[in-house]
């Protein structure tokens, strides 16, 4: 394996999809908080795509040069009221017959490593469109870590920490070592979040509630012990290593809530079309359900042992 510590994990150029709905301002306004959170040490590209479908119909009754002149007063509108002009003082208007498939020629474009979206459904309710087409299509190719916000995004409390949840599998190293780095780099407090199955998994419920409480707690103590060996292995050291049992989702979800995390990060395993067919992919879920910002890190080859 290749010594991961001399990898860069952590982007330092992001490029932010500018969806100029009003669903579309919590990822710049994330944007712009981690421009000032790192000091400026974080770079900003806000990329507008004009997708062919919508010029298509547009195009009947406007010039193209009206529709840009149109996007552009619309993207410095909404980017003025975030506050943000600094932050996302480069931003671009560019066609494309996707807005994901532009966004991923970006990132090679303006040589960024990371990407940030927003998701169509606010951090409360039950709207049955959660992620939307764009952020949906991102995780699924996945170029790079990808940021999803929550449409009503609100700044995190001076003390909200990073959260990585992990399988303690290869495909969670990256985005542990993404979290590290993102957290060193916005100066918040790491924690490492390994989820355990809930105590009515282990045995059926003729098991005495007594025995399913030992066997709970030899769980813990166990998933608390291949936690820290994970870690070690890592060279990584986090401010609090938590183990708590549930469901993976729902547990990542209401654990970050509490906490009032800055960031929710997972791994993810890199489900092919047929595999996404048959299993359900942990980081959309995350994303499309958190109350925070969810970062969705592919694993990095340097992090693979061979």
């Amino acid at each position: 394996m290749t010594d991961s510590s001399s990898v860069r994990h952590c982007p330092e150029k992001w490029i932010v999809g500018l969806d100029l709905r009003p669903t579309g301002k919590g990822a710049i306004e994330f944007a712009h908080w981690l421009s000032q959170a790192s000091g400026g040490r974080a770079k900003m590209v806000g990329i507008h795509v004009l997708e062919e479908a919508h010029l298509q119909s547009a195009l009947r009754y406007h010039h193209l040069d009206e529709l840009e002149k149109g996007a552009h007063e619309a993207a410095d509108m909404l980017i003025k009221e975030v506050g943000a002009e600094a932050s996302l003082s480069g931003r671009h208007l560019v066609q494309g017959v996707q807005a994901s498939g532009a966004l991923k020629t970006a990132l090679a474009y303006h040589l960024a490593d990371g990407l940030i979206v927003g998701r169509q459904a606010p951090r409360e309710g039950r709207r049955i469109l959660r992620l939307g087409r764009t952020a949906r299509r991102l995780l699924r190719l996945l170029p790079s870590p990808v940021v999803v916000v929550p449409p009503d995004y609100a700044e995190p409390p001076a003390d909200g920490p990073v959260v990585v949840t992990t399988n303690l599998r290869q495909d969670a190293s990256t985005a542990m070592f993404f979290g590290a780095e993102f957290a060193k780099l916005t100066g918040r407090k790491l924690i490492a979040l390994h989820i355990i199955p809930e105590p009515d998994s282990y045995a059926a419920h003729y098991i005495p509630e007594e025995s399913r409480k030992k066997i709970a707690a030899e769980q813990q103590k166990d998933g608390r012990l291949q936690l820290r060996k994970w870690l070690t292995g890592l060279g990584l050291e986090a401010d609090e290593e938590a183990v708590v049992a549930g469901h993976i989702t729902e547990t990542a979800v209401d654990y970050s809530k509490d906490k009032g995390a800055s960031l929710l990060v997972c791994g993810s395993r890199r489900l092919s079309t047929i595999e996404r067919l048959l299993l359900t992919s942990i980081g959309s879920e995350l994303a499309a359900y958190a109350s925070c910002p969810v970062a969705v890190v592919p694993p990095m080859e340097a992090d693979l042992v061979p």
